[in-house]
């Protein structure tokens, strides 16, 4: 028995080690297609025959098959969804017309109808079940119609009016390799995996387009005419233009009357000739050059890599409007951008680039999206470098300001990821990179990767590595364990040490001690060696200190130090005071967290007597210590954070005392100033998320002082309209107010200023001074009427503290609409006006008591006008409830219009954060 066991266990073992080597195999796809386009509907008629031949050692039942034209069709696609994530709405508010879909299919297997089974997530996938089982060694010949209607172009493909970018139009095959299936939806961020065959396509379009393809062009007499003057001969009302490539996995066209097309050819080392196509527009100057480009591109990557694998190389230009920069496909690629010069030389080398290593090193792109970008970019800058001695993107710079900018900005904006926390591995799938470090970690940090693979082989070993990867692996599928056995056996090295770490967060190298460098305002030159002092000119203004000129000194930099603090001071010129703020802070950053905590401190003059006399004036000193956490979602790509904070206001406020003096003249009154002391105890908790689609806020939040408690929810909510450009933010406050004592005339007076308001609150009410205030404690005139969003946040200002003012509860609705296009009277002025409405709706515990006059629920509606980005915004309420319209007839006695007016001043729109988007500091 014992005998049988060990044999049964050394069989089980030979069969692991055996399937362990196994040896390599991938499967081959050839591509037949004749395709036409309708340019008056944008869309494609064509037929489709696929020689699928089975290398793999399984007996296949079905294959899963990608239609990724319907990643157009709605948006409830991944394609959809991905969008929304990275913070576009464009596709999600796209119109019936500009989107796309792929339908009339009708598969057959050797002559015979399939069966399809949808895949439950994707309508973009589907699975072909054979009729009869593909066994190894065996193929199958899969024919279908079919019909595209173009999307516009909101990604790598579709149409720009009439001129087409037709990529990933056609059924196409998953992968089926040594890992199993991949099928997969179309993605914008997150790249394509495709089996390698030959492609014979034939594409008639009417005659006066100019076609640009994957392969060389069969007609020899029409790529004569291409060569020798850049155009055609237009005979007929259409031509067919007829591509062939093998050894590729893809093929894509590009379609336009309006192309002209530049030659040359590119003689390598080697000696081979590389025909080199141009389709430009307009003879723009700057494409005049791209040929040059193409070919300089073509012999460096050819003499550092391996020769191009191709005999044709082709670049397009692309409108200006998509957003891509830049798309690869085999021998072809398409360029959209602005630039030109050395930006425009390195998108082009970049895309022909892909041809070595998405092209003929044909990894899983989707989940390894380093070994095709990070590597590609790493030549790409090595091109720069040797072409131009500096890959730096910052141009058209004034030197004073590019002295203080950093000179490579993507390791910069690396070096803010990597200190907050959020940067990722190399080694991490498209769909799991956060849209700021797919740039900045699978193209950028890989390609440091890279230059550290280069600076421990040596330059010499390192090429003649690479040299031998490209060819093991041209025209396969090779993974990251297969560039470590290929570049390890041709280097003789052990580089296990090193590619761990394509696998870690945080810096390539360790940081040096940084030294404390004085500067003036800002700099972010050379961050990685200096913790800059900065000194920056302050000049502030309030009603009381008027002008303000003063200095600031801070160390709030990026990436962020640990500890940070500013102090400044500033001089008052009508008051005479020096009026101060500083905070000291230490953050503590974690991948799903930052806990910081701060001490602040602040003084200025709130009020004087008389008003209009500078005689005494009061000032105010707050002192705060604070405690904050903000916890993030494990999900890179998720925007939501809960946020959980402690405050303590310590408040020493001045105020007017006034007494009389019995003289033998008679009584001389006398006014002075005294000081006070009062604290605030602050905790709230909120949830946010700021999405690009109905983002929201939600907080609660607690005040207590000294015998009351306030606590308040404030929920914010915004609805997009389906414009894609307006919408409707809903705010819902519920407050109650608590005496933790007996409640007496004299406690309510004491309290009167805490009392929860069904109208914004002015200066006076903002008990914790926690916004600004142009004329804080002013009673007239226009400072007056500056409001904060708080409580109720009614905009119709009075003086009436009794409408809508309690020590018990209240509740109230704030809604804003923009003005759609379509029904805003102003669209037809030469200049845009920003417009929108808004309602107040509210209640309140003593309106709900027998005797009240006011009813119980009172309103305001108006006109606001959002300026400087919303950072002032101005309430003109037209219509209101009774008891305003009775205030107003009764208490204002002139310029009534005008006294109902309030504003408000936001700076929370000046946040770090909201100029930095994307970055989650």
């Amino acid at each position: 028995m014992l005998k049988k066991i060990l044999l049964c266990f050394i069989v089980l073992i030979s069969t692991t080690i055996s399937y362990g080597q196994q040896k390599y195999w991938q499967q081959e796809v050839n591509v037949v297609i004749n395709v036409s386009l309708n340019e008056k509907d944008h869309s494609l008629d064509a037929f489709e025959t696929i020689e699928y031949i089975n290398h793999s050692p399984d007996t296949l039942r079905f294959i899963w098959f990608h239609l990724w034209p319907n990643a157009y069709k709605n948006d409830r696609t991944a394609f959809s969804d991905q969008l929304i994530k990275s913070g576009r709405t464009d596709f999600y508010f796209a119109k019936q017309e500009q989107l796309g879909y792929i339908n009339k299919l009708d598969f057959k297997a050797d002559n015979i109808v399939l069966q399809l089974e949808a895949d439950s997530a994707n309508i973009d996938v589907v699975k072909l079940i054979l009729p009869t089982p593909l066994a190894p060694g065996k193929k199958t010949i899969i024919t279908t119609p079919f019909h595209v209607k173009l999307p516009f172009n909101f990604s790598r493909g579709g149409h720009i009016g009439n001129d087409y970018q037709v990529t990933q139009w056609f059924p196409k095959p998953a992968v089926y390799d040594q890992k199993g299936w991949h099928q997969m939806p179309y993605l914008d961020q997150g790249e394509f995996y495709s089996e390698f065959g030959n492609y014979d396509v034939e594409i008639t379009v009417p005659s006066a387009y100019v076609v640009g393809a994957t392969g060389i062009l069969q007609d020899a007499k029409t790529l004569e005419q291409i060569k020798q003057s850049g155009k055609h001969t237009v005979e007929g009302t259409t031509k067919t233009w007829h591509f062939k490539q093998n050894k590729v996995h893809d093929f894509a066209w590009f379609a336009s009357k309006d192309f002209i097309v530049d030659y040359d050819t590119a003689v390598l080392q080697t000696g081979k000739v590389v025909d080199v196509f141009v389709y430009h527009k307009n003879n723009i100057e700057g494409w005049k050059l791209a040929k040059n480009f193409a070919k300089d591109g073509l012999r460096y990557y050819s003499s550092w890599i391996g020769e191009y694998p191709y005999n044709t190389a082709s670049v397009v230009q692309g409108d200006k409007n998509v957003t891509s920069g830049g798309m690869e496909y085999p021998t072809i690629t398409l360029i959209t951008m602005n630039e030109t010069g050395q930006d425009l030389d390195a998108t082009i080398v970049h895309e022909l680039g892909h041809n070595w290593f998405y092209g003929a090193l044909a990894s899983n792109e989707r989940q390894h999206p380093w070994m095709d970008e990070g590597m590609n970019t790493f030549y790409q800058k090595r091109y720069e470098l040797a072409k131009y001695g500096t890959y730096g993107h910052l141009k058209g710079v004034p030197k004073t300001l590019n002295k203080k900018l950093p000179d490579d900005e993507e390791q910069w904006l690396l070096s803010i990821m990597t200190k907050i926390h959020k940067d990722q591995a190399i080694e991490t799938s498209s769909t799991e990179f956060s849209p700021v470090n797919y740039g900045l970690i699978a193209y950028y940090k890989a390609s440091r990767w890279m230059q550290k693979l280069e600076a421990t082989l040596g330059t010499s070993l390192f090429d003649s590595s690479m040299h031998q990867y490209y060819n093991d692996w041209k025209n396969k599928h090779p993974y990251p364990q297969d560039f470590k056995l290929s570049i390890e056996k041709a280097s003789g090295k052990d580089l296990n040490d090193l590619f761990i770490e394509l696998n870690h967060e945080g810096p390539l190298a360790i940081n040096t001690k940084k030294q404390v460098k004085p500067t003036f305002i800002l700099n972010t030159k050379d961050t990685d060696k200096y913790n800059y002092l900065n000194i920056v000119p302050l000049v502030g203004y309030n009603a009381f200190d008027k002008i303000m000129p003063g200095v600031l000194v801070h160390n709030y930099n990026l990436p962020p130090s640990n500890f940070r603090f500013h102090a400044g001071a500033m001089y008052g010129t009508a008051s005479t005071s020096l009026n101060g703020l500083a905070r000291i802070g230490y953050t503590k950053y974690a991948q799903t967290y930052k806990l910081e905590g701060a001490i602040s401190y602040i003084n200025f003059t709130q009020n004087q007597f008389p008003q209009d006399d500078p005689q005494l004036v009061f000032g105010v000193r707050r002192i705060v210590p604070s405690a904050t956490l903000t916890m993030y979602d494990k999900d890179a790509n998720s925007t939501r954070r809960f946020t959980a904070q402690w405050k303590t206001f310590l408040i020493k406020e001045e105020q007017l005392t006034y007494s009389q003096v019995l003289t033998p003249a008679g009584p001389i009154e006398t006014f002075g100033k005294e000081s006070s002391d009062r604290y605030i105890n602050r905790l709230t908790l909120s949830v946010s998320d700021q999405r690009v689609l109905y983002p929201y806020n939600f907080t609660l939040s607690t005040d207590q002082g000294n015998g009351f408690i306030r606590a308040g929810f404030t929920g914010k909510y915004y609805f997009n309209y389906k414009d894609g450009k307006s919408g409707m933010s809903a705010r819902l406050f519920a407050g109650k107010f608590l005496y933790t004592g007996q409640k007496t005339f004299i406690t309510r007076f004491q309290n009167e200023r805490y009392f929860l308001n069904m109208t914004g609150p002015v200066g006076r009410e903002d008990y914790t001074y926690s916004d600004y205030f142009i004329g804080r404690n002013k009673f007239e005139g226009w400072m007056s009427q500056q409001i904060m969003e708080r409580d109720g946040f009614f905009k119709i200002r009075t003086e009436a503290r009794e409408i809508g003012n309690t020590d018990n509860w209240l509740i109230a609705t704030n809604l804003v609409t923009d003005i759609p296009d379509k029904i805003n009277p102003l669209r037809l002025l030469p200049f845009k006006i920003p417009f929108k409405i808004f309602v107040d709706i509210g209640t309140y515990a003593e309106a709900w008591q027998e005797e009240s006059t006011t009813g119980r629920f009172i309103y305001d509606a108006g006109i606001q006008l959002p300026l400087f980005g919303s950072l002032l915004n101005v309430y003109i309420p037209l219509l209101y409830s009774k008891v305003y319209k009775d205030y107003i007839n009764t208490i204002v006695v002139e310029k009534k219009f005008l006294r109902t007016i309030s504003f408000q001043i936001d700076l929370q729109q000046l946040q770090l954060r909201k100029l930095l988007k994307g970055i989650p500091l």
